[in-house]
């Protein structure tokens, strides 16, 4: 087979774009610190790296979900326990008041001071979140938890519906808790209007303990604060073991973030040694396939004469 000057020059010619091509691709492989910078340089790893990635991007969703319910339900908390610590203070006046030895003053005294803590129940009712949607309306976030209808009487606005997140590919939990179930669900009569009966009662002269009047607005009382104090403590252990499920949930997460960056640091991560040896044989080889092209290139039919 005659090897003629066209050849040697072709084949000088490919092999010096070759090695300039590998050059340059060692020299983003470094600077990128990768060794796969498209699919046909590990088709195989490219792949895992893929899935990888698609599990890190699921994965952090997830523990966004989890921040975000979190917060929404230590938010929600926090207006729960307030809520109890008033009730508490509206049943130590129930207590307080239901005495016959009261007088008039007294009374109107105790009653005034429950009609300021039911606004400030109201208050924690209407609570809202930073970006100005109601916590315990439900799912209609844009409007007040509760107001007061034309007749003077508190009620709800809001709707029952529960909002889910999802926090892993098969787990979702409620992020929210409703006034509709935590204050008018229950069997007795709302807090809220049973609390303005009964410091009506208190500010009437002739409503005195014993009649039917007081009796039936205190026990309206009595039996709403038992309900919702009840309702309420239970929601707020409800939120416990929600926070703690979602605490282990995102432990669980984090330590698959890291299982997966793992995966792909050592799939595609660079080893810089290799690369360099590699460089430096590349760049030989350049060398020497310039110097045998320019060779090449300036033969003639005179030199084989």
């Amino acid at each position: 087979m005659r090897v003629t000057i066209q050849n040697l020059y072709t084949h000088n010619l490919n092999s010096l774009q070759n090695t300039t091509s590998d050059i340059a691709r060692l020299n983003q492989m470094t600077s990128q610190g990768l060794s796969i910078l498209a699919p046909s340089d590990d088709p195989i790893g490219a792949v895992r790296v893929m899935a990888s990635e698609r599990d890190l991007a699921a994965v952090g969703q997830y523990v966004k979900n989890i921040d975000a319910v979190s917060t929404s339900l230590g938010r929600a908390e926090t207006h729960l326990s307030s809520m109890v610590e008033v009730q508490l203070r509206m049943r130590e006046i129930g207590v307080l008041a239901s005495t016959g030895t009261l007088s008039q003053p007294d009374r109107m005294a105790y009653a005034v001071e429950l009609d300021e803590l039911v606004k400030s129940l109201v208050s924690s009712i209407n609570a809202k979140d930073d970006g100005g949607n109601s916590i315990f309306a439900g799912n209609r976030v844009e409007v007040d938890t509760v107001i007061k209808d034309a007749t003077g009487k508190y009620v709800y606005q809001g709707d029952n519906n529960k909002r889910q997140v999802q926090t892993s590919p098969s787990s979702w939990v409620e992020s929210n808790a409703t006034a509709q179930d935590l204050l008018f669900s229950n069997a007795s009569q709302d807090i809220l209007n049973a609390t303005v009966d009964f410091s009506n009662a208190l500010k009437d002269p002739t409503a005195t303990v014993g009649t039917p009047a007081f009796t039936t607005a205190s026990a309206a009382f009595q039996a709403s604060l038992d309900d919702t104090l009840n309702s309420i403590n239970a929601e707020i252990t409800n939120f416990g073991g929600i926070q703690n499920s979602l605490a282990l949930m995102k432990t669980s997460h984090e330590e698959m973030t890291l299982f997966n960056k793992q995966v792909i640091g050592e799939t595609q991560e660079l080893d810089y040694a290799a690369a360099t040896a590699e460089f430096n044989v590349k760049l030989t080889a350049l060398k020497v396939t310039q110097a045998t092209f320019v060779q090449v290139s300036s033969l003639s039919l005179f030199d084989h004469m």
